[in-house]
């Protein structure tokens, strides 16, 4: 017989009966300003010159207030040694890349403070080290790779470094065998990609503008223009602009479009892909390769916005595209760059059609076109035989080890293929990096579940056998005694929201425990498994953790993207809300202990879901968030986010954006539950000022008449960003003190104030 777990998080009276000391006072400078007739306050509009002393001192001494809390709390010491423990058990890999016999990949070792580029000839083969990032730190900021790629011989690597979190990124070319650094640094490669020329003697990149220091913002990452750079002998040539709004003739695209440069070594077309900021829809353009020398390159417009292209690549004259024009949950076709005219998907190929499942994404290897959908949450994969074959290469490498064989699927009539094969994965879970190279057969793939470590597995041509590879291996840490329970929610209006729970598998269901719902909802980004090994900390304690698949996502394909975007983004919150009641209703815990978290473009969603029912829940944490809607679009990036969430320079684009605001719709008087803001102070995506602002604003309304005098704590780091290049020992700080100030308002044993 098993015995329900009892809840590990017992109730302590005293745990919030200390009164806290005020936090540090806040100027108020109230700044006025008209949009479109009607007149907003800002009272901390200083927070934004972040370059600033009185800024900065703010910032630190808001900090210093919540270390003073956080690191009081008896039980975080013993917290964070465990946290460190969990997250310094195995090593982890991202990003692997294949160059001929060489396999790329950035790797961070047990322990290791970051990653770093490591090579292996052959999936199996030796690994050793060939970039190692702290070569570019300096003192106080560590060094991150952004984002790199390999040459087609896989002798020379392009790799994109940035300093403290800023993803200011410098583009170094490596020798890979010897580690030199072959020609001068790109700087201002932020946010890019990189593409190599079939015979590894051109570089394609991005680049932005060099501005004074005191130019606008905003203008930051306008008229970015796409480069080459190429390699004779081992030897640099100059850096030729090939395309952007301001090259040669100038395309007819936007300021704020970003032009990209990618090539494939199987085909002798190049592609000029414009990028309208966030928006996942593309315009693409192509040319001969042959006829890509500078500014002067004839580009042809092959594919517009309007058509909802979201994913191209090339085989010999043949483009891919994954698109949802008519098509909501995506559909992959194909059309011939040797067409006279331009694409039109009623006459397009197609390769794959609109299914019950999400198509998610493809890549192009030698053999077949590997697909990767999403079926209620869970990855599949496909794999479609091309019936023209190329050149051929050296052999891919075998993978060790056995692998069930897929079932068969019935011969479809479809372009360009030979026959379509489902592939068996080995668990239910989700696919975040598919690997291949157009001139080896077969594919890898990263799998990771809600309980089931990440490992990267090799998908066998001809077969389609699967097979788990040496390149991370299986994490220590288990999460075996926990279930994973996925349901729908009914939302305010109707709509059926996914919710993933996961908790102990022997749970006492009598509605006590504390519950963290974790919560996104933008940029059409799907909240898929993956495996976090510090939740086992928060789950040993007898803790629920639950994503609520709220719209702006991409759960559900396009239309559950566009219901949580710009004039429907309260429907982000509102799910978010019909979840959280779901839980406390079905006894998966208690009100009084459940919290919601959210990071980075989450930050809308959880305090406005707070301000929306200030009685939701007893605590909020809000990672990097974004809240000031109206200025947003002021800083560097916010430009690009207009396509997501709307402009002030029209009159309904400047309403959406108030009636999303957290910031602006903070009341006075209104009784707010506990919040733990976080920023880094180099974030360059959501800068500091935004959560900096928001916290201000809720400590101020705390304090004054009609407030719950709950604490609002902020919580800078002031070496680190966004929290995407963030260090081993960066990570585990955070996450100890965001789990420390759950538990501490949740009454946890250990964890009241003294």
């Amino acid at each position: 017989m098993r015995i329900a777990r009892s809840v590990v998080i017992a109730l302590v009276a005293p745990a919030m009966a200390r009164a806290l000391p005020p936090p540090p006072a806040t100027p108020v400078a109230t700044v006025v300003e008209s949009y479109h007739g009607e007149f907003v306050g800002d009272r901390y509009r200083w927070m934004e010159d972040t370059a600033s002393p009185d800024t900065r001192a703010w910032f630190e001494a808001q900090n210093a207030y919540a270390r003073g809390i956080l690191d009081a709390l008896p039980g975080r010491a013993a917290l964070r040694n465990e946290v460190a423990s969990l997250l310094s058990a195995n090593a982890d890999v991202q990003d692997v890349r294949r160059a001929g016999e060489r396999v790329f990949l950035l790797k961070r070792e047990p322990g290791a403070p970051s990653y770093k580029l490591a090579m292996r000839h052959g999936l199996d083969g030796a690994e050793r080290v060939v970039l190692d990032p702290a070569r570019y730190r300096t003192p106080g900021e560590a060094a991150a790779i952004d984002y790199y790629a390999p040459a087609p011989n896989g002798r020379l690597v392009a790799a994109a470094v940035s300093l403290g979190g800023s993803e200011a990124a410098t583009i170094h070319v490596i020798d890979v065998e010897s580690g030199a650094e072959i020609g001068a640094p790109i700087p201002r490669a932020d946010f890019g990609s990189v593409s190599w020329r079939f015979d590894s003697a051109v570089l394609y990149y991005r680049q932005a503008r060099d501005l004074p220091d005191n130019a606008d913002p905003a203008d930051k990452y306008r008229d970015v223009v796409a480069r080459m750079r190429e390699f004779r002998d081992g030897v640099p040539g100059a850096d030729v602009a090939v395309m952007g709004r301001t090259v040669g003739a100038g395309l007819p695209i936007s300021p704020d479009d970003t032009p990209e440069v990618v090539v494939s070594p199987v085909s002798s077309w190049a592609l000029g892909i414009v990028h309208h900021g966030v928006a996942p829809e593309k315009t693409v353009f192509a040319v001969p390769l042959t006829a890509l020398r500078g500014p002067d390159t004839p580009w042809r417009k092959i594919v517009d916005r309007s058509q909802l292209v979201m994913h191209v690549d090339m085989r010999g004259e043949w483009l891919y595209l994954r698109t949802s024009e008519g098509a909501p949950r995506y559909k992959l076709v194909r059309w011939s760059l040797k067409s006279a005219t331009p694409y039109r998907v009623d006459a397009a190929e197609v390769v794959q059609g609109e299914s019950e499942a999400i198509l998610s994404g493809f890549a192009v290897a030698k053999d077949a076109l590997y697909v990767h959908l999403r079926d209620a949450g869970v990855a599949r994969m496909t794999r479609h035989e091309f019936n023209v074959r190329t050149a051929a290469p050296a052999p891919a490498p075998r993978a060790k080890g056995k692998a069930r064989s897929p079932p068969p699927m019935p011969p479809k009539p479809v372009a360009g293929v030979a026959r379509t094969t489902a592939i068996v994965l080995p668990f239910a879970g989700s696919l975040s990096d598919l690997v291949v190279d157009p001139l080896h057969a077969g594919a890898v793939a990263r799998l990771a579940g809600w309980i089931e470590p990440p490992g990267y597995y090799v998908v066998a041509p001809g077969t389609g056998a699967v097979a788990h590879t040496t390149l991370l291996p299986r994490s220590p840490v288990s999460l075996g005694d926990v279930a994973v329970t996925r349901t729908e929610v009914i939302s305010h209006d109707g709509a059926r929201v996914p919710l993933t729970i996961v908790a102990p598998r022997v749970l006492a269901r009598d509605g006590r425990a504390p519950i963290l719902i974790d919560a996104y909802g933008a940029y059409g980004y799907p909240y898929e498994p993956r495996f976090r090994p510090w939740l086992k900390a928060w789950l040993d304690r007898g803790g629920v953790f639950a994503v609520a698949h709220v719209r702006g996502g991409g759960e559900h394909g396009r239309e559950w993207h566009l219901a949580g975007r710009k004039e429907r983004k309260a429907n982000s919150w509102r799910d978010l809300i019909a979840c959280a009641d779901h839980l406390v209703a079905e006894r998966w815990g208690a009100r009084a202990r459940l919290a919601i978290r959210g990071g980075s473009a989450g930050g809308l969603t959880v305090v406005n879901a707070m301000e929306l029912r200030p009685d939701l829940v007893h605590a909020v944490v809000s990672d990097v968030g974004f809240h000031d809607a109206v200025r947003g679009e002021f800083a560097a990036t916010g430009p690009a986010n207009v396509e997501e969430f709307g402009t002030v320079a029209t009159l309904e684009g400047y309403r959406t954006l108030v009636a999303m605001s957290a910031y602006a719709n903070a009341v006075d008087g209104t009784a707010y539950p506990s919040v733990l803001f976080t920023a880094g102070y180099n974030d360059p995506r959501v800068l500091p000022w935004d959560p900096g602002k928001m916290a201000a604003r809720l400590q101020a309304i705390a304090g004054a008449p009609g407030g719950s005098g709950n604490p609002v704590l902020m919580r800078t780091d002031f070496a680190g960003g966004h929290g995407i290049d963030a260090t081993l020992d960066q990570t585990i700080d955070e996450i100890t003190d965001t789990l420390a100030f759950l538990l501490w308002q949740a009454n946890a044993s250990g964890f009241a104030l003294p």
